[in-house]
């Protein structure tokens, strides 16, 4: 979200056919992080597919997580567990973990 409230949409491109997601989602991370540096964010997110333990289970679980933060400093992961079924995708309960943040810096070093 930049700073005057409008919702921008990005994505990665390394210039590899099949890159691994991780090498996407490091390029976003510096590149948001590069660009924080000039206060044109209010917010940064990158969402990614991952593997999972939910609270109060024992096994991992396929899930979609949000990195999430904000200028002040707040950060989030918030992840939604899914599983797929016969009868198309079900969803299970949404959480989320505070994180050190990684695209703004601390605040009082920008």
């Amino acid at each position: 979200m930049s700073s005057t409230g409008q919702i921008q949409w990005v994505g990665a491109d390394n210039g590899e056919e099949f890159p691994g997601a991780q090498a996407l989602i490091d390029l976003l991370t510096e590149t948001f992080q590069r660009q924080s540096t000039r206060r044109v964010f209010r917010a940064l997110g990158i969402c990614y597919d991952v593997r999972v333990i939910p609270p109060g289970r024992s096994h991992k679980s396929d899930a979609v997580c949000c990195s999430l933060e904000h200028i002040s400093g707040e950060a989030l992961d918030v992840f939604v567990p899914y599983t797929k079924a016969d009868d198309g995708i079900q969803y299970d309960e949404i959480y989320s973990v505070r994180c050190d943040p990684r695209f703004f810096s601390p605040a009082g070093t920008q």
